[in-house]
């Protein structure tokens, strides 16, 4: 087996270390190693009564409880007794983000299997670690010894915290386990932090999908019963992104993540212990269990920091990372290996059914915008939607009609992506039989295949087939290449893309549970539908469900819905959604969508007639408009290609308004690409914008309509640094009324330098407004009502 931990290179420090004899004697007796500590040596490194700026803090124990390091934007305490970090504090300001309890409290936690022995190790419960410093490197190291529960050898952890010398308020951490070759390790936690302190008013933004953020963290970890609750999101799967932030909004806050640019599997949590403590922690998967190696060593670095802001400053701050830089590169769009037609498209068409019904309505929208608009094409195939997947081909027109249909929607400039599921295998499907696709679905640990029921019209399950699998990987790109090859598709969407489920199948020669066999897996897929049609010119796109940063090389397009929350799914309380994925990745990938339609939703005609609608695709009520104008603003002012589902050409005239605001939106978009396809997000401008009480229809394929109302801003707006340094600031209003807005603009935070003067992009061009008046940079605007613009600000 190939055990990437074992030998994984990363960054070491040299540290001034204990005589060997010495270390032979503390790998047995961590009693020994605290007397010891308390006596070092010569050779160690020495005390120093108070912490200093770039220089460890290695007093004695009489001298204070804590082992400090510190940069010039950073320190760190650490507990004497026990390792657990107690002081977290952002420089100059030197607030501590921690309480001052000094309760007990695990700097890690690790889950060992030695023989038949399972056991939970914990840094509390091994006595005072050794701990060395390293004033130079503004780092230290912590190491404990111990016996493994059932064969009684020696293990030793290692904990090793750099602070970064880049000037930015983070460090960044290092974890190294001795062990048996014979030990595995299940789990590890580590980092975790205990009692964080931010006052009351605290916010909590997190990577899921799209990105969510909470104004009320204490209430969401307190429970419904005041006793705690834990929150967990796993990367790469929930988390697009492997980072979080909790502040005070505009003030101080944690940072935490990782700098790992393989998509490694780990998980995030916070929690309340019922207490009114909040603690954090983050743990790790090593894959196969590190067996057979005596070695392991975290293959990344988890990084812990402080900053003032929100999550705009947190997503910067990732945004430049060492890591993230990589996987931007990395990124088809910024590449350049994005399809052409796919970055010019100007709307999407969500449509579904036959040819009729999909293609010569999105020819008439893109006739009526004088916008490139490109198809996202369900319910083609020749199966029952959720049901009967993956027997797609042929499609319910016939081979020869659809190929047809394809060939004289390119001739109207009109290209289409297809719906073709890359994980689903319909149960009582024949081909699920005959294929013996059975030994290549995900397993539960007790070896039973992971199946959901999703059509609720027609019963049926579907398990998740495994991306780890030759047979899945090959079955799927090959319905692909008939679907590109012979019916003249221009890609393919794959539903479910960005996710990464579990699979204890020892059969499929992959580590058991979640790794980085699912995203490997999916870049081999990628690149076998891309190679089979001989894609030298890129020609073909794939889109998928979600958005991730491990699925940057491989997808030209993620679609992200979040964008409709309120039409799709129940709203979660506490929680809304935030552009968190494209303040990082906009210009490396293209996120499209929503689920903005002016229609109920259509019925599957390959489910059963009698469980239909009685009125698929009417008309909704026009007092759901300025519900409809929020999901497109949203789509706007987040960098998105908008999109338009159920489209029909009766919509042009009976539902005028809402078409216009579309149209709008789409040429301002199209005229402003280097803000919003290729743009950096920087902070939006805090606008003074009513909030209106506006009605929400909440309605989808399988859920009935249910009708509420909701408080939103009446005017959305988001801020985009150009490749070329232009700044440009979107600005879309979903109100029926002319609204006085005063813009503040942050001239040093928009490096706007010698850019001062202001254009106005909109759906008829663009036009100067102004320049602006530096000692007042305050833009005081009358907008018309429903209006849909970018504020340009250049040189000239």
């Amino acid at each position: 087996m190939n055990h990437p931990n074992a030998d994984s290179s990363h960054a070491r420090f040299r540290w001034n270390t204990i005589p060997l004899s010495l270390a032979a004697v503390l790998m047995c007796c961590p009693l020994a190693a605290a007397q010891e500590n308390q006596a070092a040596p010569a050779s160690a490194p020495q005390v120093s009564a108070a912490p200093a700026a770039g220089s460890a803090d290695a007093g004695n124990a009489a001298a204070g409880r804590l082992v400090r390091i510190a940069s010039n934007t950073l320190r760190l305490g650490f507990d004497r007794s026990s390792g657990a970090l107690r002081e977290l504090a952002e420089l100059p300001d030197a607030a501590n983000l921690l309480d001052d309890n000094e309760e007990p409290f695990a700097l890690w936690k690790i889950q060992i299997v030695d023989g038949e022995t399972t056991q939970e190790l914990a840094a509390d419960q091994l006595g005072p670690p050794e701990i060395q410093s390293q004033p130079n490197a503004k780092a230290l190291r912590m190491t404990w010894t111990c016996r493994t529960p059932a064969s009684q050898q020696p293990m030793r952890v290692e904990v090793e915290v750099r602070l970064d010398d880049q000037g930015t308020a983070v460090s960044h951490w290092a974890l190294t386990i001795h062990k048996p070759r014979a030990t595995r390790l299940t789990e590890v936690a580590c980092p975790r932090i205990a009692g964080l302190d931010l006052g009351d008013e605290q916010a909590l933004a997190v990577p899921v999908r799209m990105g969510s953020l909470s104004h009320s963290p204490q209430a969401l970890l307190r429970g419904p019963d005041g006793k705690g609750r834990r929150l967990m999101w796993s990367y790469p799967n929930t988390l697009s992104l492997q980072c979080l932030a909790y502040y005070q909004p505009d003030g101080p806050g944690l940072y935490v993540a990782s700098d790992d640019v393989e998509a490694y599997a780990k998980m995030f949590a916070l929690w309340g212990d019922g207490n009114d403590r909040i603690h954090f922690e983050m743990t790790h998967a090593p894959e196969w269990n590190a067996a057979d190696t005596d070695v392991f060593r975290l293959p990344y670095a988890p990084i812990i920091g402080a900053f003032h802001g929100d999550w705009s400053t947190a997503a910067q701050r990732y945004r430049e990372s060492p890591a993230s830089r990589v996987m931007a590169d990395r990124g088809r769009l910024r590449s350049g290996r994005t399809p052409a037609w796919v970055h010019e498209t100007g709307l999407w068409v969500w449509n579904r059914g036959r040819s009729p019904g999909v293609l010569p309505p999105a020819a008439i929208l893109q006739e009526h915008l004088r916008t490139p608009v490109s198809v996202f094409w369900h319910w083609w195939h020749g199966c029952a939607y959720d049901v009967g997947f993956p027997e797609y081909l042929p499609p319910r027109e016939g081979a020869a009609a659809f190929r047809a249909a394809m060939d004289a929607s390119h001739e109207h400039g009109v290209h289409a992506i297809v719906y073709m599921n890359q994980a689903l295998w319909g149960t009582t499907t024949a081909s699920w039989t005959d294929e013996g696709a059975e030994a290549y679905a995900t397993k539960r640990p007790d070896g039973s295949v992971y199946t959901h029921t999703f059509c609720t019209f027609m019963p049926a399950p579907c398990a998740t087939m495994c991306m780890g699998t030759e047979f899945w990987r090959n079955k799927y790109s090959g319905l692909t290449h008939e679907a590109i090859g012979d019916l003249h598709v221009d890609g393919i969407y794959m539903d479910m893309a960005c996710m990464t489920p579990p699979c204890y199948d020892p059969n499929h020669g992959h580590p058991l549970g979640t790794g980085r066999f699912w995203t490997e897996g999916f870049g081999r897929l990628a690149t076998a539908i891309r190679e089979s049609r001989g894609d030298a010119r890129n020609s073909v796109a794939l889109a998928g469900e979600y958005c991730g940063e491990p699925w940057l090389p491989h997808l030209d397009l993620m679609l992200n819905l979040q964008v409709s929350e309120e039409r799709y799914t129940a709203p979660i309380p506490s929680w809304e959604t935030i552009p968190f994925f494209p303040a990082v990745y906009n210009g490396s990938t293209i996120c499209y969508g929503n689920y903005s339609s002016l229609v109920s939703p259509p019925y599957d005609e390959k489910w059963p007639a009698e469980n239909a609608p009685p009125n698929p695709l009417s008309l909704l009520d026009r007092k759901f408009a300025r519900q409809f104008r929020l999901e497109q603003a949203r789509t706007f002012v987040w960098g998105q290609q908008p999109m338009l589902a159920n489209f029909l050409p009766n919509q042009i005239d009976e539902r005028p308004e809402e078409i216009d605001y579309v149209t709008r939106l789409a040429r301002t978009r199209h005229r402003g690409l280097k803000y919003l396809l290729r743009g950096t997000w920087l902070r939006p401008p805090a606008i003074d914008a009513p909030q209106r009480e506006i009605d929400i229809v909440k309605v989808g394929i399988y859920t009935g309509m249910s009708t509420s109302s909701a408080s939103r801003p009446a005017v959305l707006a988001s801020a985009w640094r150009a490749p070329d340094g232009d700044v440009g600031i979107a600005l879309a209003s979903i109100d029926d009324e002319a609204l006085n807005l005063r813009v503040p603009i942050d001239v040093q935070g928009y490096g706007l330098g010698e850019r001062r003067h202001i254009y106005r992009i909109d759906a008829t061009g663009r036009h100067r407004i102004g320049q602006l008046d530096v000692p007042d940079p305050v833009l005081k605007l009358e907008l018309p009502p429903q209006a849909v613009w970018i504020l340009e600000f250049c040189q000239e």
